[in-house]
């Protein structure tokens, strides 16, 4: 098998996102430049982050930056999924003035976005669209717009360079916000675009490792009949968009889980041997014990494993006799460690592109035939109702 046979817009994305870092860092300073007024910012005490697909998992992604940049005593930054911010989530009357809603949505074409926007504008809150379509139904629903100006790129579908963009723009608002309400030091966004820079240069210098070495593990695992992705904390975003590119891709099933809950349910699963099973992970944070023993579990029942982190398995105690499948991935730059979920997603990503295209499957179940029903389920055609409770 020649690996160039195998080249999917998935793969193409990923190694892409060096050569975009740096348009995208300019298109999101120029996308701060018309944002949401200081003097309205300067007011703002809670932050909500909401979205669907990939944009949610941006959310999660993006809470340890606004914690890093804007904490102070009376501050509260949480993200929420897009059905629960649209319908259920409870806005108090006397804290709205003071709340700051986030809507993500890299086309701007989310009904369920889009009513979350217009829910906060009803119950009195500031509202800002964070996407690259300021004419799309979200961008107008929003009192303000972030346009992070991705540029275009051939077939960029199912997205990546989006998801990269929307967490490029929401890290660097937190930054920005921090700034103007005086709780970062001048010059914390500039610190921190520097770090962005270093942090996505360290991957440019081994992306080409990494393509080899995912279509390696693509050529043993794509045959398999499903797989699971495990992420703690904050990198259960990273695991999550992994499991979701997986099913996009090849249309395999995939679930995500932490890695207690994993050694809870997803351990019982049959057929483990044909279960490709991806931890993603960082050798610094408090779960590495539990990430160790969930490895440890997974590899003697039989379960192929994928360990993708910046450090080696030992550094999870696990025993070097323990034959797994590892890649590791560079460190965050010295006091910016939030910012790992930038790009750890990419080795699973780029494997579920080569998972795919060995299985010649064509993306979102576009193949003649298929039994996917489009009224409902995409952007375009799923109910444009908008309720506002």
């Amino acid at each position: 098998m020649k690996k160039q046979d195998y080249f999917g817009y998935l793969r193409n994305q990923c190694m892409s996102i060096p050569d975009l870092c740096e348009e995208q860092i300019k298109g999101v300073y120029k996308g701060l430049e018309n944002t949401i007024p200081k003097d309205v910012i300067k007011d703002i005490r809670k932050v909500v982050v909401t979205g669907r697909g990939d944009s949610y998992l941006a959310a999660m992604a993006s809470i340890p930056a606004f914690r890093k940049y804007c904490s102070r005593f009376g501050m509260d930054f949480s993200f929420e999924r897009n059905i629960d911010s649209a319908r259920y989530m409870k806005i108090k009357k006397e804290n709205a003035p003071y709340t700051l809603i986030i809507g993500i949505s890299a086309s701007g074409s989310s009904s369920r976005v889009q009513e979350v926007l217009l829910r906060g504008n009803h119950h009195g809150c500031k509202t800002l669209a964070l996407t690259n379509n300021a004419d799309s139904i979200s961008g107008k629903a929003a009192q303000y717009v972030l346009v992070v100006n991705t540029p275009p790129f051939e077939n960029a579908s199912p997205g990546l360079r989006s998801y990269f963009a929307s967490l490029v723009g929401l890290f660097m608002f937190a930054a920005y916000m921090g700034e103007v309400k005086g709780l970062s030091p001048e010059g914390s966004l500039d610190k921190f675009v520097d770090a962005i820079r270093e942090y996505t240069a360290s991957y440019a210098v081994i992306l080409e490792k990494m393509d080899d070495e995912m279509f390696e593990i693509a050529k043993e695992w794509y045959t398999h009949k499903g797989y699971f992705t495990i992420g703690d904390d904050v990198d259960f975003a990273s695991a999550y968009f992994v499991a979701a590119k997986v099913v996009e891709c090849s249309g395999h099933m995939c679930s995500t889980a932490d890695s207690e809950s994993w050694c809870h349910v997803q351990t019982f699963a049959h057929d483990q041997s044909k279960i490709g099973t991806i931890f993603v992970a960082e050798k610094e944070k408090n779960n590495r014990s539990r990430i160790g023993e969930t490895i440890y579990q997974a590899y003697h029942m039989g379960f192929p494993v994928l360990l993708t982190s910046n450090g080696t398995k030992e550094d999870f105690g696990v025993s070097s006799d323990m034959d797994i499948k590892e890649f590791t991935l560079p460190s965050t730059p010295e006091g910016f460690e939030f910012l790992y979920p930038l790009l750890n997603y990419m080795p699973g990503s780029i494997l579920s592109s080569y998972i795919a295209a060995l299985n010649e499957t064509p993306y979102f179940r576009t193949e003649p035939g298929s039994p996917h029903q489009k009224e409902g389920a995409t952007n375009k055609t799923r109910s444009s109702d908008i309720v506002i409770v």
